[in-house]
């Protein structure tokens, strides 16, 4: 994966996040690249699937309180638990991530699948060596840390 494909979608959560829920978020570490085997994850995950130019997904994971934080600043409403809002807006959140980093992959022609979200603790993500996960490591100041992830290669 070109390193080139990774700087909007860091672009589009710091936007979204800030224009969506008036909040910040910043880099937080170095980036990893999580070659073939399964990798560990926060309890919310959300993944997007990329088409079109390109064949990969977009992998956005968080602690659940951040999750919830974070999605009820998105929709205005403080959530107290784990329900069908919170599920719901943290796909739409990924999926206005996805795409508007998708958007500014010129030339790729990026179609995006429908988000996925799972809750639940202990999960994992596979990784194919061909195609590995580059981890971009985040956090919200306020609230605490989440990860994007990108699996993606050229058509």
């Amino acid at each position: 994966m070109k390193i080139e494909y990774v700087n909007p979608f860091v672009e589009a959560a710091v936007t979204t996040f800030k224009s969506m829920c008036r909040v910040e978020p910043v880099r937080d570490g170095k980036l990893e690249l999580r070659e073939a085997g399964f990798i560990n994850t926060y309890e919310l995950i959300g993944v997007i699937g990329l088409t079109g130019g390109v064949k990969g997904a977009v992998l956005m994971t968080m602690d659940l309180n951040v999750g919830m934080k974070a999605v009820g600043a998105f929709l205005m409403d403080e959530i107290k638990e784990p329900n069908t809002d919170l599920m719901d807006g943290f796909g739409e959140l990924l999926n206005i991530i996805a795409g508007a980093a998708a958007a500014k992959l010129e030339g790729l022609h990026v179609s995006l699948a429908l988000p996925t979200v799972v809750i639940g603790q202990n999960q994992q993500m596979h990784a194919k060596q061909s195609n590995p996960w580059l981890l971009i490591p985040m956090k919200f100041p306020e609230w605490g840390k989440f990860n994007i992830e990108v699996s993606m290669e050229e058509v």
